[in-house]
């Protein structure tokens, strides 16, 4: 094997896309007829030993919070850090069972922002929400909203399959509003572009990048990292307004759902096309790091997010 190829196996094992899907059919049905006959409260004292056990045996997710940690604080963190960080997003992960089946009455929540929401949908007007791994997208469905405001959920979905395929059997109707693109496919611009003229609203994570998407560099915590240009270029075929959103998990049942203006509109002239991308994916990451720093156990990628 050559030097280059060596190196280009090393980035790719860092790489999210490479990170499977940790956890078999048989656990997440376990998990899954646990929750549905017992409870909630059992299913997260299940979920406490799934986050040790994957904190314990899974080196690179250990890596991962680490890295985090030494960007956030200076320091890599704690195997106690480690776990905590790690059972967050098991839990925000378990809620989805609930979410997906309209159980918002387990839950508290704090809305800022949702007055954006509110008069998209009432004036039957489509718009993006750029969210990032952080907490959970899913609580915005909290009071079945996700359906009043026709909120879509538009991404690459292959590497959780297993547990999408749980989530849609408990709701296939809640499966309907997810919208599932491979990277680099073209007719998902006219797909997207019929959603937002019928007045829906795709909400798509821009923290993420595909083996060989076009990246854009950004700062984050301190130093360079890969953000993909994607869903910056088509908000701007799309023509509609942006707005960033967040719904941070505070143990044990509350979420604080965030909505905020991003842009009226992208614009990318073709003379500084670059510059205007890079300010648009600067301020991104402004505020994916914003939210990063107050929750800074809701970071839920657990890959080298900083490798080239």
């Amino acid at each position: 094997m050559t030097q280059q190829s060596t190196s280009t196996k090393a980035a790719n094992d860092l790489h999210w896309l490479s990170v499977a899907e940790k956890g078999s059919v048989i656990s997440i049905a376990l998990v899954v007829w646990l929750a549905t006959m017992c409870g909630r409260p059992p299913a997260r004292w299940l979920m406490k030993a799934v986050a040790l056990w994957y904190t314990l045996l899974h080196r690179r997710v250990r890596q991962a919070s680490r890295e985090f940690g030494e960007r956030l604080h200076g320091r890599p963190r704690t195997l106690r850090e480690v776990y905590r960080h790690v059972l967050c997003f098991a839990e925000a992960t378990l809620d989805r069972l609930w979410l997906v089946q309209g159980r918002g009455d387990l839950f508290t929540v704090t809305r800022t922002g949702h007055d954006y929401l509110v008069q998209l949908a009432a004036a039957q007007s489509g718009a993006i929400l750029l969210s990032a791994h952080l907490g959970s997208t899913a609580a915005m469905s909290i009071g079945n909203y996700d359906e009043k405001l026709k909120i879509r959920v538009v991404g690459y979905f292959r590497n959780a399959k297993i547990i999408n395929a749980a989530l849609a059997r408990l709701n296939p109707r809640a499966a309907a509003q997810v919208v599932h693109i491979e990277p680099g496919q073209a007719s998902a611009v006219l797909a997207m572009r019929d959603r937002i003229e019928r007045g829906e609203i795709l909400a798509i994570a821009a923290d993420r990048a595909g083996l060989n998407e076009r990246v854009v560099h950004a700062d984050f915590l301190g130093k360079p990292a890969p953000f993909p240009s994607g869903p910056f270029l088509l908000a701007a075929m799309l023509g509609c307004p942006v707005y960033f959103v967040c719904g941070v998990f505070r143990a044990p049942n509350h979420y604080d759902l965030y909505c905020e203006p991003f842009a009226e509109q992208v614009i990318l002239p073709r003379k500084d096309r670059q510059r205007a991308l890079q300010n648009y994916v600067d301020r991104y990451a402004a505020r994916t790091e914003h939210f990063a720093r107050l929750a800074p156990d809701n970071w839920f990628n657990f890959y080298g997010f900083w490798q080239p």
